[in-house]
């Protein structure tokens, strides 16, 4: 790395014809860039099953985690918002929070290199993990009293608030509302725009009457709102799994979302997805999911 950096600040003076001294913030700050993506490159993940412990070592020698394995849950697939996923390993007292990233990011579920993590790194993990559980991980404390969930008799209704939605709507409506009295040269584009004020107005309008009720009794899900064609019925019978996924903008984490999978009957595997909640801190999020497995005996 020295040699290198060395061999292009001398080209870098030489093809600009500047000093060394003008040259050099500039080029240590590009050779700092290079040496971090090669330190990433670098990092790994190591499960030591002699003294029981999983470490992660930045760049290769900073240990950025270290934890016994009988505080491990195990590896799961995470997915994100651009539509690719990787492997995370998360603890037992987090298991749907960030986790650790042991896995380089895939795009499609049938990649070879996906398959082949799976098969020759997570199945041997989940092997050393499993000689560490006691009986005490596998029992769930009842939550006496819900936090996301409202009962009524013997449903349970996923708790909203209305507000925020409202406010949304009636800010678009009200939008919609005040290009009518606004006098414009194209008549074609005013009417494009209210089209769309109008159809975000209803879309938070609906967002805020949306109610998703459990039937714990009956296994069955249901989502209802105002208007129908967005409402939905599940039979639990059909329940396949939940996945957590989480989304960012610009690189920044800004929520997780809760979605639950359902085969669709007579459609030859197809899975229908609904979201059934959204939280930023991972604590909420795994609340969320102790209520619900509560709430449905799952």
């Amino acid at each position: 790395m020295g040699v290198f950096s060395v061999v292009l600040l001398v080209v870098y003076t030489q093809y600009q014809n500047t000093s060394i001294t003008t040259s050099t913030p500039l080029l240590l700050l590009s050779v700092l860039i290079v040496a971090l993506f090669v330190g990433y490159g670098l990092t790994y993940v190591e499960f030591d099953n002699r003294s029981a412990r999983m470490r992660k070592m930045l760049m290769g020698f900073l240990p950025v985690a270290s934890l016994p394995f009988s505080q491990l849950q195990g590896i799961n697939p995470v997915s994100n918002t651009a539509g690719g996923y990787n492997y995370r390993l998360f603890r037992k007292n987090a298991r749907y929070g960030k986790g650790i990233v042991v896995s380089s990011g895939y795009s499609k579920s049938d990649d070879p290199n996906a398959i082949a993590f799976v098969d020759e790194a997570v199945t041997v993990v989940h092997g050393y993990l499993d000689l560490h559980d006691s009986p005490a991980d596998f029992v769930t404390q009842p939550i006496a009293s819900l936090k996301y969930f409202e009962q009524d008799g013997s449903v349970y209704a996923i708790k909203t608030k209305k507000a925020g939605a409202l406010i949304f709507a009636l800010f678009f409506l009200g939008l919609a509302v005040w290009m009518f009295t606004v006098s414009v040269e194209s008549l074609l584009a005013t009417l494009l725009i209210i089209a769309f004020l109008l159809l975000m107005g209803l879309v938070f309008l609906n967002a805020a009457f949306t109610k998703i009720v459990f039937d714990p009794h009956a296994k069955t899900v249901q989502r209802t709102g105002l208007f129908n064609f967005f409402n939905k019925h599940y039979d639990f019978s059909n329940f396949v799994g939940i996945q957590t996924i989480r989304h960012s903008m610009n690189f920044i984490y800004v929520r997780t979302s809760i979605n639950l999978y359902f085969e669709v009957p007579g459609k030859n595997g197809k899975q229908d997805i609904l979201t059934i909640g959204s939280h930023y801190r991972s604590k909420s999020v795994e609340r969320f999911i102790q209520e619900f497995y509560q709430v449905m005996g799952v």
